[in-house]
């Protein structure tokens, strides 16, 4: 097993504490994030998802409770946060909205430059950046990021957190609005980042889909606290408990659950469309022999 990246013990976030208006977004969260995995956040909406990664990088303090990142605990107000906002890469949703530069080079270079890097060690991190979410340099660099299609801009935005060499990356919904071309695209290149950039991914997703292709491990909030916390396969099996807080399971899964309560005696840990289809052949070819046996 890896070791802690990231570790939350006893996380509380309360918003307006103390006001008319006071809001419970977390309450008592223990969470460990592990180096290389990709970890699913998953949970209805306003279950505490945003604001518990916002809790990765310095961007919240904790209410009750502590944060450490790569070994160091986050103390809010001391250099220590500037470093972890190295360490930890944050994208919200539709992040091709922060887009504010003339061109994409300059988009993907404005952390780098504020790192105060030299113009040499810009210009890499910036073209190796680009190479990573498939867009050339040399094409796109020049080019304004409003010129470009709205999957273009999501990945332009992803290259300007890469381009900070994040050893966490965490994507809040990164498909959101996106065609289905769009969708495939981002989901591939987060695919790769995280097997060849071994880079730390956190996902949180409506989409139980793309948590299912993607992530090992599944976390699932609700109401402010870890509801379930289990590998990808043994938390969507748990298809009644999950849906008795309005979350679904992956459509793959869904057939299995739907021909197993028909009778076929299928497994239904099975998470994707080429593995429903292979236990159903499993299935179907041992009904087979069995009647062929018997006749």
């Amino acid at each position: 097993m890896s070791d802690p990246v990231v570790v939350c013990e006893g996380l509380t976030h309360v918003y307006l504490r103390g006001t008319p208006f006071e809001s419970v977004a977390l309450r008592g969260v223990d969470l460990v994030v592990r180096r290389g995995e990709c970890l699913g956040l998953v949970g209805p909406t306003g279950s505490g998802k945003s604001t518990l990664v916002q809790h990765f990088n310095g961007l919240l303090r904790p209410t009750e409770g502590r944060v450490w990142v790569d070994g160091v605990e986050i103390r809010p107000g001391t250099a220590l946060v500037r470093e972890v906002r190295r360490k930890v890469g944050l994208l919200f949703q539709y992040p091709e909205h922060q887009l504010f530069e003339a061109t994409v080079f300059d988009d993907v270079a404005f952390g780098p430059r504020n790192l105060g890097l030299d113009p040499e060690e810009v210009q890499e991190r910036v073209r190796e950046s680009l190479q990573w979410v498939g867009l050339d340099p040399d094409r796109f660099g020049p080019r304004s990021p409003f010129s470009l299609s709205g999957g273009e801009m999501r990945r332009v935005a992803i290259a300007g957190v890469l381009a900070m060499r994040p050893q966490v990356l965490v994507l809040d919904e990164p498909t959101a609005g996106l065609d289905p071309e769009g969708r495939r695209e981002i989901l591939s290149r987060v695919r790769e980042l995280h097997r060849k950039a071994r880079l730390t991914v956190v996902l949180i997703s409506h989409s139980m889909d793309d948590v299912a292709r993607l992530c090992q491990r599944v976390v699932v909030l609700h109401r402010g606290q870890v509801f379930l916390d289990a590998p990808v396969r043994e938390a969507f099996a748990q298809a009644d408990r999950l849906r008795s807080i309005g979350l679904d399971v992956p459509r793959a899964t869904d057939v299995l659950l739907r021909l197993k309560a028909a009778g076929l005696p299928v497994r239904c840990d099975r998470l994707t469309v080429e593995e429903v289809c292979e236990e159903i052949v499993r299935v179907l070819q041992g009904n087979q022999r069995w009647s062929s046996s018997e006749a």
